[in-house]
């Protein structure tokens, strides 16, 4: 019994470890923000990306969803909102779908809630950008620790990870999944 009690607490150990790890980050590094990191969060603002959509609202419609995203890399709940309202302005008669939830995403002042609606959002992007997408290339990104483990995707214009559910806590936890050209 002491033996099998003594693999489980090893292996809980081993377990706990790899999530701290998965980001490449330790709990230290995780805590502290150097001048030079904080300095990388507030110049997020991706150039926008060279991809080119075979239609020209979607083509706005991802340069507004990579403002929400850099706005929720910085944590700026009021820069959210208001690049929200300009996605939704974009779609409103394209797609009234994610122009309903980036309305939600405008009207929310929690940037933790933010983030949960921003998950909406870039799962409703998804087939619209795969579907669009006439040359060039974005990037899926994802973090495993978003949402108390579950995990979550976003899209970006670069294959560097600037993590929109995290910002300044876990700003490069995540990894590209996917490059959609």
């Amino acid at each position: 019994m002491k033996k099998r009690l003594r693999s489980l607490l090893m292996l809980s150990l081993v377990a706990g470890s790899l999530v701290f790890q998965s980001c490449g980050e330790t709990k230290k590094e995780q805590e502290e923000t150097t001048v030079e990191e904080q300095q990388e969060i507030n110049n997020t603002s991706e150039d926008i990306t060279e991809a080119e959509f075979n239609n020209a609202t979607i083509d706005e419609a991802f340069k507004k969803y990579i403002l929400v995203k850099d706005a929720l890399v910085q944590t700026d709940a009021e820069a959210t909102a208001e690049a929200a309202n300009e996605l939704e302005a974009t779609l409103t008669e394209e797609n009234s779908e994610i122009a309903k939830i980036a309305a939600r995403l405008s009207e929310e002042q929690d940037v933790n809630v933010q983030r949960e609606i921003f998950s909406e959002l870039t799962a409703a992007m998804d087939p619209v950008l795969k579907g669009a997408i006439s040359s060039g290339k974005i990037y899926k990104q994802y973090c495993p620790m978003a949402f108390e483990g579950k995990g979550d995707y976003w899209y970006a214009t670069s294959e560097e990870i600037r993590n929109p559910y995290y910002g300044d806590k876990m700003l490069k936890c995540g990894r590209v999944d996917e490059t959609i050209q």
